[in-house]
């Protein structure tokens, strides 16, 4: 297995795009935290740090799918993935190993966002002349972000692993978000249903009982099963279909 988590991490350090998507996360994050202390100034508010850190949060989970996506399906589409087969032929260490370098790409990923938006916007407070406050909650956004970033990540790989397709995955995932999660509550003529959707579990986790009906702990747990229902699919997929 370790052999496996080096590898993969291998190839995600080699490939240009993994590489790339942390600098765009960056400046992205960057821009978001000075944005975001502008747009306060204008309404005669200063953000808190902990406002900071979540504020690109939603970015770059998305950079962390696409990057997943693409090491999981990417490897279907460019038959890359028979070389990895032949050399370890346990298809399930395989997954598994994708799964763990994933998360932990999605994890460093949203951390730097995170501390780079909130460097940005601290020096753009001190610039204007007010004060930087660190905020309720700083940790467990920090924290909420990281988990989140990872789990969306390790989804990914179980969707990546079900579809065999990068294009179809990254559509699967914008369609559900932006259109099924808005279309269910007015099917359903219901919008007590929106919080239980992985979108809302996903805000649960960063803005807690303020906001949803679920605590963050709920939240990240029911938003950890929808992840394993994914990977779960695209786990019995993967061991049981040729991947040729």
């Amino acid at each position: 297995m370790t052999g496996l988590l080096a590898t993969e991490t291998l190839k995600l350090r080699t490939l240009v795009l993994p590489l790339a998507v942390l600098v765009i996360g960056a400046v992205g994050s960057a821009t978001i935290g000075y944005a975001g202390v502008q747009i306060a100034a204008g309404n005669g508010e200063t953000p808190t740090l902990a406002e900071l850190a979540v504020a690109p949060s939603q970015p770059l989970w998305f950079l962390a799918v696409i990057v997943a996506v693409l090491a999981t399906a990417g490897e279907f589409q460019h038959g890359t993935v028979v070389v990895t087969l032949l050399q370890v032929p346990r298809r399930g260490r395989v997954l598994v190993a994708k799964a763990t370098v994933a998360a932990g790409y999605g994890a460093v990923l949203a951390a730097l966002g995170a501390a780079v938006a909130m460097l940005t916007g601290a020096v753009a407070v001190l610039v204007s002349g007010g004060q930087v406050t660190a905020g309720s909650g700083l940790v467990q956004g920090i924290a909420g972000c990281v988990v989140l970033a990872g789990l969306w990540a390790v989804l990914a790989v179980g969707l990546g692993a079900l579809v065999r397709s990068s294009t179809v995955a990254l559509v699967a995932v914008l369609l559900w978000k932006f259109v099924v999660e808005e279309l269910i509550p007015i099917v359903t003529r219901t919008q007590e249903v929106q919080p239980w959707l992985p979108s809302g579990a996903a805000n649960a986790v960063l803005k807690g009982d303020e906001a949803s009906v679920l605590s963050p702990a709920a939240g990240g747990l029911l938003f950890a099963g929808y992840t394993a229902a994914i990977v779960l699919a695209g786990a019995m997929t993967f061991i049981r279909r040729d991947p040729a």
